[in-house]
Parts: structure tokens; sequence; C-alpha cells
């Protein structure tokens, strides 16, 4: 069996997709692929606990019989660096690749938010847990300018060579990526780096689920429980966009208006902040207008930082997400030849 590592450069660079990707084109190939996440970077609630959102999404979508405690085993990346010495840590990581070995063809193994340091865990980063599990990589990274980002790839270039298999340059700025394919691409092959894929900015890929928002801030559903699934593209605390029966909640401060990705940006949820309680009349017409609710703790300001540090998850009902980004993938051929080399190494 072979192992390949997920990792970025920086945060919400697009890893569980990216992995959810080349697991479905495993999968289509006949093979039997594996998921494992040695550090937890977020939890959402499964069952009667919580758990990393990755763990979950991968045991549903590949079938794992493993316990999430195996797939992801230091969740609580916190507790671990404060009970275990890196050592500790990294044994434990090594004997959990171990028992994955009888069950799959090739293991994919999901980094924290950054190849050389991270928050979590910072005395062993995701390079020297890809070189103890021998595993090539998988680079993401979100675009932020082109010296950052060439520079970037270059670094881990020289040190992994031929165990880089794919970089992915993820969500640049549509005005820029004519630009960006012309430099970086003729930059990174002059180095020997081939397989390269620029992809744009896209709302189809960004757009963040209700359920999943309510989950990251721990809100209570109070009604429209079946709509969870509704997609998000922003959020406002203002309320221009709420008309007819829900032009009530003007009246409303704590609050937060969850818009979809439409041209008419309609209404995907309402969020109801200070733990307020909606009165009757709110309460009718978010169920008059299907819009689901919930209530949460935090303030307005503080869920909105919460969430734009938090990274977004993904569930099996974003299958449509993960077909859309593998048919990006394959306009340019990247996910075919980086399957083929994960493939002949095995």
């Amino acid at each position: 069996m072979s192992n390949l590592y997920i990792s970025s450069t920086g945060d919400h660079a697009g890893q569980s997709l990216i992995a959810w990707t080349i697991a479905r084109r495993l999968k289509l190939k006949g093979l039997n692929p594996g998921f494992f996440k040695p550090f937890g970077t977020g939890r959402i609630q499964s069952g009667e606990g919580w758990a990393d959102p990755d763990a979950v999404l991968f045991k549903d979508i590949l079938d794992l019989k493993e316990p999430l405690e195996m797939i992801c085993p230091f969740a609580d990346f916190e507790s671990a660096e404060k009970e275990h010495k890196p050592g500790e840590v990294l044994s434990d990581i090594l004997r959990s690749t171990e028992l994955f070995r009888s069950e799959r063809d090739i293991l994919i193994i999901m980094g924290s938010k950054h190849i050389f340091f991270d928050e979590t865990l910072n005395t062993l980063p995701d390079i020297t847990v890809m070189s103890e599990v021998n595993a090539d990589l998988v680079l993401a990274h979100r675009y932020q300018k082109l010296s950052a980002t060439i520079y970037s790839i270059l670094s881990i270039h020289s040190l992994l060579r031929d165990r880089l298999k794919g970089i992915i340059v993820n969500r640049v700025p549509p005005e820029k990526i004519d630009e960006v394919r012309r430099q970086i691409i003729p930059a990174l092959h002059e180095k020997g780096i081939s397989n390269i894929s620029i992809i744009p900015e896209d709302p189809l890929l960004s757009f963040r689920r209700v359920g999943e928002i309510c989950s990251t801030l721990e809100g209570r559903i109070i009604t429209g429980g079946d709509l969870l699934d509704n997609p998000v593209e922003r959020m406002s605390v203002g309320a221009a966009n709420l008309q007819g029966p829900l032009a009530i909640f003007k009246r409303v401060y704590n609050k937060i208006i969850l818009l979809g990705p439409c041209n008419e940006c309609g209404v995907a949820g309402i969020i109801m902040t200070n733990n307020r309680e909606p009165g009757e009349q709110l309460l009718e017409a978010a169920k008059k207008e299907n819009v689901p609710m919930a209530i949460i703790k935090e303030d307005s300001l503080e869920a909105l930082e919460k969430l734009e540090g938090a990274m977004p998850s993904l569930s099996h009902e974003d299958e449509n997400k993960a077909a859309y980004f593998t048919g990006i993938l394959d306009g340019d051929g990247f996910l075919e030849r980086l399957v083929d080399s994960v493939i002949l190494r095995r």
C-alpha cells in the first residue's frame, strides 16, 4: 500500500475537497482507498459526541469500518499536545497507518493547515509526519500573490523532489487567472515541476451549507431542520434582503442573515445571536418562507469572526461539489496524471 499526503501552505486551501476528488477517482479505477487524518482541525457533532469533520465525511463516503478515533486519533489537538510528547504522538501515528495496510490499496493522509508549521502540535509538522510514513505529496496552495506562491512551492520542492506529485494553486481571483498561468507554470516547469493545476475562485466551490455553519457555531436548530443543506454564499447582519413575511426580522438586532448563491441572493437561513429566543411571529414568518433558524450564544461579531477562522467542513451532501471540482481537475488532465503516478508507486 502506498501513502498519499494532502497538505497545504495555509488556511482554506481546499484539502478536504482535493482528497475527496482523489478518492473518487481511485474508486473509479477499482481501487480501495483509505483515509487517515492524524490531527483534527475542527469539530462537528457526530452521534453523541464531537469529532473531526473530515473523519466523519470520509468514514461515510469510503464506508470505513474503522472507528472515528482511529481515523483521526488526535482530534482534540490541544489535549494531545499537553498530554503526549512528540515522539509518543509520532509512534501512535505510525501504528495507525500500519493498521490500515491490511484493508486498503492506497491510504490518503490529510495534514494540518500548514506543511511546515501549525498552531496544532507545532513540534510535529506535516513535513515530519510525511517523511516518517514515506508518503508522496499533493500540495494545496491558496493563492495570495505571485512571488509568495512561487517561493512556497519551490521551497517544498527543494525538500521533496520526486515525492511532490502534484500542486493545486487554488482560489485564484478570476481576473488574475491568465496572468498566474503565464507566470507560474513556466517558472515551475523550469524547475522540473510539471503536474500543476490553477483553479479560479468559484462560488460553486466556496459556498457553505446552513447545517455546517450552525454546527461550527454549535447552534441549536429551532425550525427548518430539513433545510440545513441550503447553500450559503455570504452572510450579513443587515436586513436589506428581508422582504415579505421576513421583513418582520428588520426589528430584530441580534441576528445574522445567511444569503444563498443566487442572483436574487435569497435568504438561506437566519441565526439568532446572544441566545435570543424568537417570538411566535418570527417563528411563523420563518416557517412560512421555508427558512431554517438557529440560536447561538455568541453575539453577531463573535460569530462572524469564528466562522471566518473556521475551516468549512464538507458532508456527504456535497457530492455535487466534489463532482464539479473533479471536472475542473480533469480539464487540464491534472487528476488523471496524479492518480496514475500514485498507482504506479504501489
